[in-house]
């Protein structure tokens, strides 16, 4: 299992569609970041799943986007949701993200996964990147697909922001977007604190060496940790960490997956400058929000989406109560009760 930890708590089930997905890396060359710098060969895999139909003029017609979140991987999204699941909720044959009808296609987010990253060999002097690069990236690796349009655009909480981010910086690519546990608004104030704190622990740890490391820093399993705990909800803590002996040994834990810090600190760092909102009424697609009634790291206190709908005519907002506990994970572990929900809005979207 992946270390998906914006995106939805997945499990291995007999619904598992991994094995169905064709993986594949395109590579970009001399692909230019925000900041200037470059790197030769951008390298971006993906999974796929479907057969791409095409028009007269050779361009794809079917395509669907689907985006991962924090340190995750594209082909995860064919995890089956619960142990439960005979058939995967999302995807397969019938389902709202049919593979029969569509061709799906996952990448990889720059910095996870199969596609370049950090701890690749470059470490720090790895180009600094953000999530309009990313989006970039992404285009890239459609068109080389002979992707120019696709019907949706769906991302979990990072991949969210890519959703949102897709509609600001290439508002005719798609016609409709599904941001799934996710804000159009800036990480800032306790969604800030989310990134940056994790992100200040490796950094002042003197094994760190700047990301010049011989062995990957201590200061990753804590930082990790309390990323973890921020996506999860004070009943969830109190169900899995019942003692205080449990909170130590959870942070001891041998069998947790610990990222590479230098990858963990990019995947923070890449909300940096993260505004959809600023820009929201570049948005001309059809937009479908699905966030939890309890997520802590998209708290519906703040009124986001309620927002979002009052200022786009075209946007629908469905809160998901289910599974409540889980916190962010809640709407990926529920992924059977909205997917109908899902299923009739892709086929009311707007024919091109």
């Amino acid at each position: 299992m992946s270390l998906a930890l914006g995106a939805f708590l997945l499990l291995a089930a007999a619904g598992d569609m991994t094995g169905a997905a064709v993986q594949a890396d395109v590579v970009v060359r001399d692909f230019r970041f925000h900041t200037g710098e470059a790197l030769p060969e951008l390298r971006l895999h993906y999974a796929a799943w479907g057969t791409p139909r095409r028009d007269a003029a050779g361009r794809v017609t079917n395509a669907v986007l689907l985006l991962h979140g924090t340190l995750g991987r594209g082909v995860d999204w064919g995890l089956a949701p619960t142990d439960e699941a005979a058939t995967h909720p999302l995807l397969g044959p019938g389902a709202p993200l049919d593979v029969e009808r569509y061709y799906v296609i996952a990448p990889d987010t720059i910095g996870s996964g199969g596609s370049s990253k950090p701890s690749d060999a470059l470490r720090q002097r790895f180009p600094h990147y953000d999530l309009a690069d990313v989006v970039a990236a992404e285009r890239h690796l459609l068109e080389s697909l002979g992707v120019g349009h696709v019907v949706a655009i769906v991302g979990s909480s990072m991949g969210g922001r890519q959703a949102w981010q897709w509609a600001i910086q290439y508002p005719g690519f798609m016609d409709g977007i599904v941001p799934l546990v996710a804000s159009p608004f800036p990480n800032v104030g306790r969604r800030g604190a989310i990134d940056v704190v994790p992100a200040a622990i490796v950094r002042r740890d003197p094994e760190w060496r700047g990301g010049d490391y011989a062995a990957n820093p201590g200061s990753v399993r804590l930082a990790f940790r309390l990323y973890q705990m921020f996506m999860s909800t004070a009943e969830r803590l109190d169900q899995t960490l019942p003692t205080r002996e449990a909170a130590r040994a959870a942070f001891d834990d041998p069998k947790l997956a610990v990222p590479d810090a230098n990858d963990f600190l990019y995947q923070l760092d890449l909300n940096e400058g993260f505004d959809a909102w600023a820009a929201i009424d570049r948005v001309g697609c059809r937009v479908l929000m699905i966030n939890g009634e309890r997520d802590p790291m998209v708290p519906k206190e703040l009124g986001h989406a309620q927002r979002v709908v009052e200022r786009l005519a075209q946007a629908t907002y469905l809160e998901i109560a289910e599974n409540g506990a889980l916190g962010h994970g809640a709407v990926g572990r529920s992924q059977a009760s909205w997917a109908p929900k899902l299923a009739a809005w892709m086929k009311a979207l707007p024919a091109r």
